[in-house]
């Protein structure tokens, strides 16, 4: 199934977060789903795309309205606790890129799930 974040008309950011798993799965999906639930509900979250392959190389994108925003998320109390768990507990290594779109267009043949 594929599910795109339904973003405004740009520009507006991505914050791209590319992880790569470790063998430790204890607490991580209920973590991640909690993630994805908070973020839904701080001001300025527009929405949040997410894939991993079968070797745990996962890719993250969410979607704000501002860099404010961002930063807002990133201080979040529970957030920040994640973040600590994910480096001691759930990856060997992530990188986290933010960026602005500038430009946006897609294509669906009505075949896809939002």
């Amino acid at each position: 199934m594929t599910c795109f974040a339904a973003t405004p008309q740009p520009p507006y950011y991505a914050v791209i977060f590319t992880s790569q798993r470790n063998d430790n799965r204890s607490g991580y999906d209920d973590t991640a789903k909690r993630m994805v639930e908070l973020a839904a509900q701080q001001l300025g979250f527009l929405g949040a795309e997410s894939v991993r392959d079968a070797q745990g190389v996962g890719i993250t994108v969410s979607y704000w309205q501002d860099e404010t925003a961002i930063a807002a998320w990133k201080q979040h109390a529970e957030h920040r606790l994640a973040q600590e768990r994910g480096k001691c507990d759930w990856y060997a290594a992530y990188h986290v890129r933010v960026a602005k779109v500038e430009r946006a267009y897609g294509f669906d043949s009505g075949g896809a799930a939002a």
